[in-house]
């Protein structure tokens, strides 16, 4: 029991202090209203994304060195340089809320925990006598984020933050993660 107890602190802190950046894309894609499907359906392929490369590492067969995930910046990066175009051209319109797909929010989720496989690897490996509780948990997180993203991003002021200034700071805000990606 006290090994199960274990696992789970380790899993709750390990999602949580990877992925707290992530409650704010996904505060920001609610406070867009963003269908909520588009936004949960990306944020699990995204994250599925993550976990997967993650096991391929664990199994000793990384398809990516390291040094080359910094790269999946270059994904948010061209989101934003793209959105903050498109808003210089149609003015305070909001062209993003509409036209977000599953597979771009997915895209972001992955390019913004790209920086999380090196923390689940090795987490992973350590863990991977009770890997199945801990992938059963990271989901379960998943589905907590969205919920907590969903709650944040429904507050009117948030709201009325976001309808105000999201047009560049949404776009704002990928270019940020892409050129933080791509330092890192």
């Amino acid at each position: 029991m006290n090994q199960y107890l274990a696992v789970l602190s380790a899993g709750i802190t390990t999602f949580a202090v990877t992925n707290i950046d992530d409650a704010f894309v996904l505060t920001f894609f609610f406070a867009r209203r963003i269908p909520t499907r588009r936004i949960v359906a990306g944020q699990y392929a995204g994250f599925a994304a993550i976990v997967g490369i993650s096991l391929i590492g664990v199994w000793g067969a990384l398809a990516m060195p390291h040094r080359w995930i910094r790269f999946l910046g270059v994904l948010p990066l061209a989101i934003g340089i793209k959105r903050l175009s498109q808003t210089r051209r149609t003015g305070a319109e909001q062209p993003f809320a509409g036209t977000e797909s599953v597979a771009s929010m997915a895209l972001v989720t992955l390019s913004n925990g790209a920086d999380n496989i090196s923390v689940y690897v090795p987490f992973f490996v350590i863990g991977r006598s009770k890997l199945g509780l801990i992938l059963i948990e990271y989901a379960a997180m998943v589905s907590l984020w969205c919920l907590v993203g969903r709650w944040l991003g429904s507050h009117s002021l948030i709201q009325r933050s976001v309808d105000q200034w999201g047009h560049w700071a949404i776009p704002m805000v990928f270019v940020g993660l892409g050129i933080y990606v791509l330092s890192s």
